[in-house]
């Protein structure tokens, strides 16, 4: 079965439970964008954005699936040009601060995922990337909401996946903003 199959699979699973009524569920979606010049027509650019469905199970626990797709290419005249694509699909636990009825609420994220990387393009001297990696990972991230109205939330986030080990939380940061709906 493969990852987006489990993911689509858990989805079913939490609409259908007859506990899944009792709760709120929140849709959501985040973008950023980000382009970098530097001299001698060297560039980065990063694109990201995802879409989240989450159940909260309390008034301060939500357990939620999410789908994040990011682009980045870095690219030096005669030197290299690559460009990564990542998929990661998880499974998150958030934890909400403050009473349901503050307006703004910041919350911490922790999950496990499937990360699915493409690497394409060259180094000086010929040489390719690595091609594809497909590993598990861990997600954590931290952010806010600021609820504008009972169904509606604007939401700003970090958020990192780990691809092998504690010390590579730096490599994939994404600070993203979107909104929430509330149903």
């Amino acid at each position: 079965m493969k990852t987006r199959d489990v993911f689509l699979l858990g989805i079913a699973m939490l609409l259908l439970s007859p506990a899944s009524r009792a709760g709120v569920f929140e849709l959501g979606g985040e973008f950023s964008y980000q382009h970098n010049t530097y001299n001698g027509g060297a560039y980065t650019w990063t694109r990201s954005y995802s879409a989240t469905f989450g159940y909260y199970f309390t008034a301060d626990s939500e357990v939620e699936f999410s789908y994040q797709d990011s682009m980045n290419e870095e690219y030096e005249p005669s030197v290299q040009d690559i460009t990564y694509h990542d998929r990661v699909y998880s499974l998150n636990y958030l934890y909400h601060l403050f009473d349901e009825t503050t307006p703004i609420r910041p919350f911490f994220r922790l999950g496990a995922g499937q990360l699915n990387r493409d690497e394409t393009g060259w180094y000086q001297g010929g040489y390719s990337p690595a091609g594809t990696l497909d590993q598990l990972t861990v997600i954590l991230g931290a952010g806010v909401q600021a609820k504008l109205t009972g169904r509606f939330a604007l939401k700003a986030e970090a958020t990192t996946y780990l691809s092998g080990a504690l010390s590579t939380w730096r490599d994939n940061i994404i600070v993203s903003v979107g909104g929430s709906f509330y149903f």
